[in-house]
């Protein structure tokens, strides 16, 4: 079209002045008007479509149920993702149980009374490790008398071992360094569920309050341990009244310690022997089963009635009450202190607790095992660092008891924890859960 255009022009130029017909002026004209457009419309063509398609797909995106205005609003406020706010309800973590406990310290020249609050969180999927340590707990408690406030927990446990109801985790605050009044502690320590439990995670504060579950006071008093002088028998309960010869401690989740007791009782024979009984128990959220039932029979020393009897496990730790009735009325009641459940791997368990192991000192302990494949294990003792303190090897015990599911087997070795804290045990390449001593 531009050779057209320039020959057009030379024939112009070439044609004498005034020469041109009327005729020739018109196939000029003729020529002008029917010329092709310019290239630059060709450019603006395609980037019309381009433009044209761009808002189509925005139309479409608008309409489409992926859109939502409210995340758009959000993120244009930095409030963060959707993804990000459901981080709780992803993990479905929440609070299955809270402890309050008096603790004490010495200072240089008193001693300061304060109150620890342990929160057991669970989540049926496993957290990651690197997302729990980026994760930071706080308390805070609405008293006006609380002197200094629970902050940030300060003792966190992480367990990655799987139970039935998922997995278990454990974060500790705890008001030390407040000398509060015996009233101000009683006040606290009823108080747990009323405080406000938050964690922060990627700058975004989250509640946990909203499956905790509330406390009822137990009011039976504490059982003590006696002596009966007749048979030099240790017993727990209430002296001349009600008595379980047993364990010292009961653990949560363990069959091993209540597998054979016997129950006690002092009063009137007439209005015990031969009579129905049943011993209830409820811990502090107002839980409560069915321990034992039967009749009783008669004494078998200084004790008016007895019953040989086994308990079923208690399902978790801390306070619970004992209630025992005779023909349905209430005969006595105690409470007593369950223990954590036993350190444990897939293959092995630790039959004694943690809090029984004394402190800096060497002592034997005994781990269990249904296998019995290797003569000797390597325990490892490590601390909530990840650090190793200690190895020991412990050696498979030849006398092997029996039960009802067969051969058990005993690993005997000794172990010395130095100090108080969180530790774990690799049992033979195994690690437990993280524990308190």
């Amino acid at each position: 079209m531009k050779r057209e255009h320039d020959d057009l022009e030379e024939q112009l130029r070439n044609l004498p002045k005034h020469s041109l017909t009327q005729e020739d002026k018109r196939k000029v004209i003729h020529s002008i008007r029917s010329a092709a457009k310019p290239n630059r419309l060709k450019f603006l063509k395609p980037l019309s479509v381009f433009v044209a398609a761009a808002c189509l797909l925005m139309v479409a995106y608008l309409a489409s149920p992926m859109y939502k205005s409210e995340i758009t609003q959000e993120l244009k406020l930095g409030l963060g993702s959707m993804e990000e706010q459901n981080f709780l309800k992803s993990f479905e973590l929440e609070i299955a149980g809270i402890k309050s406990s008096e603790v004490t310290m010495d200072s240089s020249k008193e001693t300061l009374h304060g109150v620890r609050v342990k929160v057991f969180l669970k989540s049926k999927k496993l957290i990651p490790i690197d997302v729990w340590n980026s994760v930071e707990f706080r308390a805070a408690n609405p008293h006006l008398f609380l002197k200094d406030g629970y902050g940030i927990g300060n003792s966190v446990s992480y367990s990655s071992t799987p139970s039935e109801d998922g997995y278990h985790y454990t974060v500790a605050f705890e008001s030390l360094y407040a000398n509060y009044s015996e009233v101000e502690i009683q006040k606290l320590l009823e108080a747990s569920e009323e405080i406000k439990f938050t964690m922060e995670y990627q700058g975004k504060i989250y509640e946990l309050n909203n499956k905790s579950q509330k406390t009822v006071k137990v009011e039976a008093p504490l059982a003590t341990s006696f002596t009966l002088p007749d048979r030099d028998q240790n017993v727990i309960g209430l002296d001349g009244k009600i008595g379980i010869l047993g364990p010292e401690n009961f653990v949560a989740e363990d069959t091993r310690r209540v597998a054979k007791l016997m129950l006690y009782y002092w009063g009137n024979p007439e209005s015990l022997v031969g009579k129905e009984y049943k011993v209830e128990a409820m811990n502090i959220y107002g839980e409560t089963f069915l321990l034992s039932e039967g009749v009783l029979s008669a004494g078998l020393y200084s004790e008016d009635a007895h019953i040989l009897t086994s308990f079923p496990a208690f399902t978790g730790e801390g306070e619970w009450q004992l209630s025992f009735y005779v023909e349905e009325n209430l005969f006595e009641a105690f409470r007593i202190e369950v223990l954590p459940p036993l350190p444990k791997t897939e293959n092995y368990i630790l039959l004694d607790a943690p809090k029984e192991i004394p402190v800096g000192k060497t002592h034997e302990l005994i781990i269990e095992n249904r296998s019995g494949e290797e003569q000797s294990i390597e325990v490892q003792l490590m601390n909530s660092k990840g650090i190793i303190e200690q190895e020991s090897i412990f050696q498979l015990d030849p006398n092997a008891p029996y039960d009802n599911q067969g051969t058990i087997y005993h690993y005997q070795g000794n172990i010395t924890i130095p100090e108080k804290g969180e530790w774990s045990l690799v049992i033979d390449g195994e690690q437990t859960q993280l524990f308190e001593n």
